[in-house]
């Protein structure tokens, strides 16, 4: 058996055909920010999104989310707890903002 494809790695590691903007998210049950630290610099992404899905008030089987956004450049935003949608939306807006600088 073969080890699958580390897609985020791969689109990370394009010359040409790059994205302009790659994202992983990174879900943890602790030690969240360092280990998506570690993450975003092993597979050379622009920003990972930390999720710490040890919080059983949030993520998974709960409506509401809380995330931490962690920039190529280490900064991060931290997303406080509401509702998905909401995340999905100041997420959104965050791409839509890089890209257009």
């Amino acid at each position: 058996m073969s080890e699958n494809i580390d897609i985020l790695k791969f689109l990370s590691n394009q010359s040409e055909h790059r994205p302009g903007l790659v994202i992983g998210f990174s879900a943890e049950t602790e030690n969240v920010l360092e280990n998506s630290l570690k993450k975003l610099d092993k597979k050379k992404c622009d920003w990972i999104i930390a999720n710490d899905v040890s919080d059983k008030s949030i993520g998974f089987n709960s409506d509401n989310n809380e995330i931490t956004i962690i920039y190529k450049n280490k900064m991060t935003e931290k997303v406080s707890k509401t509702s998905k949608s909401e995340i999905a939306s100041e997420v959104v807006t965050r791409i839509i903002k890089s890209l257009g600088d």
